[in-house]
C-alpha cells in the first residue's frame, strides 16, 4: 500500500514540474541575432572566374559552417572559395549562437566556369624527344599568386612547382585525368582537365657512350682498373672465344675481392644529369661457367642475391660523392638489357655537382671471396623527358 502511495506522489509532482515548464517556457528568442555574414565576387581581385570571399563578422558565435551548395562545406571564420564546376548553387552559412542554431541564405548564383586548365599540344610531329608534348597552362590573371601548386599529369608523373605553366611529354596513347592544386589567398583551387594522346610507345632518346666498337661520343678513356676489369680488346679479341657478335666488350672478371670496378674519365666536356640525362643503360652478360681468360680461371661461384651490378657518377675522380644506382641480375649465359634511373637520387650532399659529372663508374658484385666474369657493352645515356621531373 506504501509503495502504491509514493508512486502516485513522484506522478502528482512529476505533472506538476511539467505544468510549470509549459506555464511559463523559457525564453530563448535572445539567440536568435541577425548573423553579420557576407558572401562577395571577388572574382577581379583574385583573378581566377568564380572566385567568392565569404566573411564573418558576427561576434562570440561557438559554430560557424560554410556550405557552398556544391557538397564542399567549411567549418572557419571567412575564406576564398573557387567554383571549378558549371551549375547553379545556393550557398548559406549555419552558425551557433548560445543554444541557438542560425542559418542565412544567400542569393542563388548562376556558374559558368571557365577552362581553368588550358592543353595546348605542342608536339613536333617527326622530331625526337618532340613527340606528344601539351603545354599546360591555368587560365588566370598574370597577378594572381599561387602557392603549393602541384601539377599531376595523370600518368603517375607529378611536380610540385611555383609556376602555373609547364610541358609534359606522354610516352603512351591514351585519356588521361590532369589535375592542378594550389592555394590562392587561403582558398583552395582544384581545377581537372583530360588530355587525350593518340600515339604512344614512345622511346626516351638516348646517346652512344660507348659501344667499345667505335669512338665513344664522349673523349676520354678507363683508367686504371680496381681488381679485374679488363677490356676484352686487350685479349687479343680475334682470337678471344668470348667475342660477341664481332663486337669488343667491356670485360670484369672478379676474383674474391668485395667488388670489380672501373670508371671512364671524360677529358673534353662533362654530362648534364640534372636536366639533360636521367638514365644510364647498358646491355650485360653474366657468365654462367668456368672461364680462362689471361691464365686466369673465374670459377662462376657466385649465390644469385650478390649478382650485383652499379653505376656510380662521379665529378671527381674517387668514390666519396659517388652518386650510385644498383640492380640484381637475376639471369646468366643470355645478353639483358638494364637501366639504371637517377631521376630522383640525391645530388645535394655537395660533393657531386649534377651538372658536370666527369666520371661513370662501372661496379660489379659486392659478394666477398666470390668469382665470376660479366660483360657489358653498349653504354646508353638517356634523356630526360621535357617537364616530367619528379621531386
Amino acid at each position: 500500500m506504501k509503495k502504491i502511495l509514493y508512486t502516485i506522489a513522484i506522478a502528482l509532482l512529476t505533472l506538476t514540474i511539467a505544468c510549470e515548464d509549459e506555464s511559463n517556457p523559457k525564453d530563448w528568442s535572445e539567440n536568435l541575432i541577425d548573423l553579420d555574414v557576407t558572401f562577395t565576387d571577388v572574382s577581379d581581385q583574385i583573378g581566377i572566374a568564380n572566385s567568392y570571399e565569404f566573411k564573418n563578422n558576427t561576434p562570440d558565435l561557438s559554430y560557424i559552417e560554410w556550405d557552398f551548395g556544391n557538397g564542399t562545406t567549411v567549418r572557419q571564420e571567412s575564406g576564398v572559395f573557387i567554383y571549378t564546376v558549371d551549375g547553379t548553387y545556393t550557398p548559406k552559412v549555419t552558425a551557433v549562437y548560445g543554444n541557438r542554431v542560425n542559418v542565412e541564405t544567400f542569393t542563388e548564383i548562376n556558374v559558368s566556369a571557365d577552362e581553368l586548365i588550358i592543353a595546348t599540344d605542342v608536339s613536333k610531329p617527326g622530331v625526337a624527344g618532340e613527340e606528344n608534348l601539351i603545354q599546360l597552362q591555368i587560365n588566370a590573371d598574370a597577378s594572381t599568386v599561387f602557392s603549393s601548386a602541384r601539377w599531376d599529369f595523370g600518368d603517375g608523373n607529378w611536380i610540385s612547382t611555383a609556376t602555373t605553366d609547364t610541358t609534359v611529354r606522354y610516352l603512351d596513347a591514351g585519356e588521361f585525368k590532369v589535375k592542378f592544386e594550389a592555394s590562392v589567398q587561403d582558398a583552395l583551387l582544384s581545377a581537372e582537365a583530360i588530355v587525350t594522346i593518340q600515339s604512344g610507345d614512345i622511346k626516351k632518346e638516348s646517346v652512344v657512350f660507348n659501344n667499345f666498337d667505335d669512338a665513344p661520343a664522349y673523349t676520354g678513356a678507363w683508367g686504371p682498373a680496381n681488381g679485374d676489369t679488363k677490356l676484352l680488346n686487350e685479349y687479343n679479341p680475334d682470337t678471344n672465344p668470348y667475342q660477341f657478335d664481332g663486337s669488343n666488350v667491356l670485360l670484369m672478371g672478379k676474383t674474391g675481392g668485395w667488388w670489380t670496378e672501373g670508371n671512364y674519365g671524360i677529358t673534353e666536356g662533362t654530362l648534364n644529369f640534372s636536366s639533360e640525362y636521367t638514365e644510364v643503360g647498358l646491355r650485360v652478360y653474366l657468365e654462367g661457367n668456368t672461364v680462362n681468360i689471361g691464365g686466369t680461371d673465374y670459377n662462376f661461384n657466385m649465390p644469385e642475391n650478390e649478382r650485383l651490378l652499379k653505376i656510380g657518377l662521379s665529378t671527381l675522380n674517387d668514390y666519396d660523392g659517388r652518386v650510385e644506382v644498383e640492380h640484381t641480375i637475376t639471369g646468366t649465359d643470355s645478353w639483358i638489357d638494364i637501366s639504371f634511373d637517377f631521376s630522383d637520387k640525391d645530388f645535394s650532399h655537395g660533393k657531386i655537382d649534377p651538372d658536370n659529372i666527369s666520371y661513370l663508374w662501372v661496379m660489379f658484385s659486392h659478394g666477398k671471396g666470390t668469382s665470376g666474369v660479366i660483360y657489358v657493352d653498349d653504354i646508353v645515356l638517356k634523356k630526360a623527358y621535357p617537364g616530367i621531373k619528379k621531386q
